[in-house]
């Protein structure tokens, strides 16, 4: 009964400790959004809980011709590990999609649809300055 009575105080302050833990999205990038080289339109930087992401994109004569990664911080090891992983699929997806309508990389949501936010605003800016 003791052993029973200790392990339910121990799950009950187990519990409220991690109910009260606060995680702090990343502090943006503290350089400016990186200028596009050339002939690449960049979108705006997004900011997930764990990593920001800027892509730019190379238009020609309408369609998606390139796509670049122009910003892609990560909040520690293993979400850099993700990123790297999951960068050259998201870059494949987009150009083979010809759009920012494709599939999220598994294990790494929150970049993807930054990812994608980054690169259909990128789109819609070419698009309109064409």
């Amino acid at each position: 009964m003791r052993r029973a009575i200790a392990a339910l105080v121990v799950t009950a302050a187990a519990v409220i400790w991690l109910a009260r833990y606060e995680t702090h999205p990343p502090a943006p990038p503290k350089r400016p959004a990186a200028k596009a080289p050339g002939d690449v339109v960049a979108g705006p930087i997004f900011t997930t809980p764990f990593s920001a992401i800027q892509v730019g994109v190379v238009m020609r004569h309408g369609r998606l011709a390139d796509v670049r990664t122009l910003i892609l911080t990560g909040a520690g090891a293993h979400t850099q590990a993700l990123n790297a992983r999951a960068e050259p699929i998201l870059r494949r997806r987009a150009l083979a999609a010809g759009s920012a309508r494709f599939d999220v990389v598994s294990g790494a949501t929150y970049t993807s649809e930054s990812y994608k936010d980054s690169l259909q605003a990128a789109i819609d800016k070419a698009r309109a300055a064409q």
